[in-house]
């Protein structure tokens, strides 16, 4: 088999140590996502995704355990999550719910399945559909916040 790319333009980017990197769009520094995914190696991959952008990561693996983390009084900045969850409460129904007890903190979503937010009323939130890049990523989430 030969997999043929077409040849990029652009210069090769050096290795930068995800400790001093710089946030990629807006000044995300000091700000705090909470990352709300349940698949752990697609966790650790936005995690460091996250990292690179500036961000101040919270994990949770589940709907319950993101709820949970949101009521202790932590400062979450921004949403990110997963639309397919298992465990009977999807991303979506999640999203709804954090609307509801926080109005004004931006959500959002991402699925790697169009079909999963066909629930999800006009813009409601902000999309990003997977897989995506480093540059969508901090493009998706450089967001005012949320109208109720």
């Amino acid at each position: 088999m030969t997999l043929l790319l077409p040849r990029s333009q652009r210069k090769p980017m050096a290795l930068v140590d995800a400790s001093s990197a710089l946030p990629v769009r807006g000044d995300s520094g000091d700000r705090q996502v909470l990352l709300v995914e349940d698949d752990e190696e697609v966790a650790a991959l936005t995690r460091e995704m996250l990292s690179n952008l500036g961000f101040t990561v919270v994990h949770a693996a589940s709907p319950a355990a993101a709820l949970g983390a949101l009521a202790n009084a932590r400062n979450i900045d921004i949403v990110f999550s997963d639309v397919m969850m298992p465990g009977g409460i999807s991303g979506l129904d999640l999203a709804r719910e954090i609307r509801r007890r926080r109005p004004g903190l931006p959500i959002v979503l991402t699925t790697g399945y169009s079909e999963a937010t066909a629930a999800m009323n006009n813009r409601e939130f902000r999309l990003l559909l997977k897989p995506y890049s480093l540059d969508a990523l901090a493009d998706a989430l450089s967001v005012e916040p949320d109208q109720p």
